[in-house]
């Protein structure tokens, strides 16, 4: 009998109601009763603008979260979204962040809870917010529909009181009190827009629950706008009354200002009634922060980011029960380190950052494709709604202050070194930014693209033949370029010229050993001479020209230790988007055995295609080799040796073989197996941000191989290597207009 597969899972039990009720309870919570005050004392009546402003920020944001959410409708909220748009070391970054950030929120909550209370009964402040944060912890623990019921019923009586409350105090408004607007100056408005942004961080944990919600292609983006939108209007209509009762100098500066305001109005009965509300708000954010941000934890351990323990689910409540004890008692720890104003700055800062990564977001994923990702849900207004998000946000960051700015830098230092530490190389997703945005997430295919038309750069005569021959085994069409390098003081044309008149021999040696070479498998062949005055922006742009599949380069061996810009071998790796093939040392006549040096990235599998061209061409096998660490996990190394066994079953029209190396040394391992081979073939294993062109394991084994070596590596569009020639590019431009200004002629 076939054994029985057990699955736990989260049940999905959040409706749109409890999921509007999440976000807008949590944004509507304890900002609203707290912070007015301070920004009326702030901005004075531009205090409206501030929460305005902020609201149109974060409706923006919640529109991007839609789109992002009905396509991946998954526990974590802000963290998945940005680790599966821009990777797993910037996802820890962000899922800590976003953690801390909602703990922050929470202790703030839970500060002000403990602060009304006294209006009713003078208890120690802390041990009424600690007592209440452990109540909350249990709550949660029990699952989250008990939970989202709560959060149900605190919004409505909220909703409810706060409504009244605008009403009875619109009655007494004077208008001259909204005058003059910008009374504290302009920059006033934009400073108190940052501080209270916290007030706006509700969003974040609505969307951590996403896994939770029932039929979230429709719940989700109706929840979130919803939430955006009504949270706004009641901010911003709460803050009118105060200012227009108060005036712009805010009389009303105190932590419980609409408390104060009703005890103006209706004695101690109104005061009572309002300090009630804030009870009730300050619970609903405090509720739903703990809530939401144990689902970053639970998420990032699922991603291999923290430990599994955080991944156990509760077997009677199906609820992530390690990490809500973890994030509940952080959120009780933190009232005794920070006060009020700290926690509403600390938190504010990273829920900015957070905003400006979601809205970026959705305009990549517009633009590339991410597998499995296909939102139900799509802002017509895009790309509008997130150019405004982002540059929203940007601009308030900086008004935080030093110390929020020095926390997110120290989050931000915490989260790549937990990165590195416990996460790389296990860590999911294993793309990153820049292989999203060279649409390179899925494995690769063992079969890329048809070579095609290969283009051969000639300079060297001792060298020549052996280029022709490895472009005759690889292309269709073969193009030979040599080119003729002009000084920049004289014009191409003048150069050409000259060229014709002289007849240089060694330039017209080139084209005769090209025209005399006995093509076996090239159907057409061309040869091409170009002037410029730089070698390696002619092959590049050659190349671009003649629509060529790879460029083949005979070996330059770089200087070790000093980065040369002039090298042309350097300058066509760093700048060409076009697959490159280097080889080192001399074919021999016959190729009989090739060694490919496979790990299954994008360049060995590349590697191993051209191996398959050649061998298809010469009659040669192909033995492949993968090295491992001695070291290494058993189970993984049985798993690399399935992958490389279903590797060799797909080559059938080639004899392949494989074999899986233990050894400390890769770069021994290559070097000891290629002496028996006639062509050893390696992929490049260059990373995007080292200075070396090619990565230091291939510059090696070219190096001490006694055997001839062919390197591969493929064009990266978005990495540092182009960023590095549009700089050049934009050099050069700078450089020729300046010289022709300076000399007409």
């Amino acid at each position: 009998m076939a054994p029985v597969e057990t699955t736990e899972r989260l049940g999905r039990s959040l409706g749109f109601f409890s999921t509007f009720a999440i976000g807008t309870g949590t944004m509507i919570g304890a900002g609203i009763f707290i912070l007015p005050g301070i920004a009326v004392a702030n901005a004075g009546s531009g205090a409206i603008i501030s929460f305005l402003l902020a609201g149109l920020i974060s409706i923006a944001t919640a529109i991007s979260m839609s789109e992002l959410a009905t396509g991946m409708p998954v526990a974590g909220g802000s963290y998945y979204y940005i680790s599966r748009t821009m990777g797993a070391a910037l996802g820890a970054v962000i899922g800590l962040g976003s953690w801390m950030a909602l703990i922050f929120k929470g202790t703030f909550a839970l500060i002000g809870l403990a602060e009304y209370s006294q209006v009713f009964y003078p208890l120690p402040l802390y041990l009424v917010a600690a007592v209440t944060g452990v109540l909350l912890l249990i709550i949660n623990y029990r699952g989250a529909k008990s939970s989202g019921s709560l959060q149900n019923i605190i919004v409505v009586i909220l909703l409810v009181i706060l409504v009244l409350f605008m009403g009875e105090v619109s009655f007494m408004v004077k208008p001259e009190n909204f005058f003059p607007v910008a009374s504290h100056g302009i920059m006033s408005i934009f400073t108190t827009t940052g501080i209270i942004f916290i007030s706006y961080l509700g969003l974040a944990e609505a969307a951590a629950v996403s896994e939770e919600v029932k039929n979230p292609s429709k719940n989700l983006p109706r929840a979130f706008i919803a939430s955006a939108i009504v949270v706004t209007l009641f901010y911003v209509g709460i803050m009118a009354v105060t200012v227009g009762f108060s005036g712009p100098e805010g009389t009303v500066t105190t932590v419980t200002p609409l408390a104060d305001i009703a005890g103006l109005i209706a004695g101690d009965t109104g005061k009572f009634f309002i300090a009630f509300a804030a009870l009730l708000a300050t619970l609903s954010t405090a509720n739903g922060a703990i809530l939401s941000s144990s689902r970053f934890p639970f998420a990032m351990s699922r991603d291999s980011l923290m430990p599994e323990w955080f991944v156990l689910i509760h077997k009677k409540y199906e609820t992530p029960h390690n990490a809500i004890l973890v994030t509940g008692t952080v959120m009780v720890s933190l009232l005794f380190f920070f006060n009020i104003e700290q926690l509403a700055r600390l938190g504010g800062a990273f829920n900015i950052l957070i905003f400006i990564l979601l809205n970026m977001a959705v305009i990549i994923l517009r633009k590339r494709t991410l597998p499995g990702y296909e939102p139900t849900f799509r802002d017509p207004f895009f790309p509008f709604t997130q150019i405004f998000g982002v540059i929203g946000s940007i601009l308030l960051l900086p008004l935080l202050g030093g110390f929020p700015l020095l926390f997110s830098v120290l989050l931000i230092c915490v989260g790549a070194g937990w990165y590195m530490f416990y996460g790389k190389g296990k860590a999911m997703p294993a793309y990153n930014l820049f292989d999203l945005l060279e649409n390179n997430v899925e494995k690769v295919s063992v079969e890329p693209s048809s070579v095609g038309r290969v283009l051969v750069p000639v300079s060297n005569p001792g060298h020549e033949s052996d280029l022709l021959k490895l472009a005759d085994f690889l292309g269709s069409e073969i193009i030979c370029l040599h080119v003729i390098e002009v000084p920049s003081q004289t014009t191409l044309m003048v150069a050409q010229e000259a060229y014709h008149e002289k007849k240089i021999e060694m330039d017209c040696r080139f084209k005769e050993d090209f025209e005399h070479y006995p093509a076996k498998f090239g159907s057409k062949r061309e040869y091409i001479i170009a002037f410029d005055h730089n070698i390696s922006n002619s092959i590049i742009e050659q190349a671009e020209i003649e629509n060529a599949g790879i460029i083949i380069m005979g070996w330059h061996e770089s200087k070790r230790f000093k980065y040369s810009l002039g090298d042309v071998t350097n300058d066509v790796l760093l700048s060409s988007k076009n697959q490159i093939a280097l080889l080192k040392g001399h074919l021999p006549d016959s190729i009989k055995k090739i060694l490919v040096a496979y790990n299954g990235e994008i360049n060995s599998v590349h590697g191993l295609y051209l191996a398959k061209k050649i061998a298809s061409n010469t009659g040669a096998t192909i033995r492949i080799i993968r090295i491992i660490s001695p070291d290494e996990d058993p189970g993984n190394k049985e798993k690399i040796a399935r992958e490389l066994e279903d590797l060799v079953k797909k080559i059938t029209s080639i004899p392949v073989s494989f074999k899986l190396l233990e050894r400390y040394s890769v770069e021994d391992a290559i070097l000891e197996v290629s002496n028996g081979y006639d062509l050893t073939i390696i992929g490049d294993s260059s990373k995007r941000f080292k200075i070396s062109l090619l990565g230091t394991l291939s510059q090696r084994i070219a190096r001490h191989s006694r055997k001839p070596v062919m390197i591969v590596k493929k064009s990266k569009p978005i990495s540092k290597e182009s960023l590095n020639n549009l700089l050049k590019k934009s050099s050069r431009k700078v450089y020729e207009r300046i010289r022709k200004e300076k000399d007409p002629k």
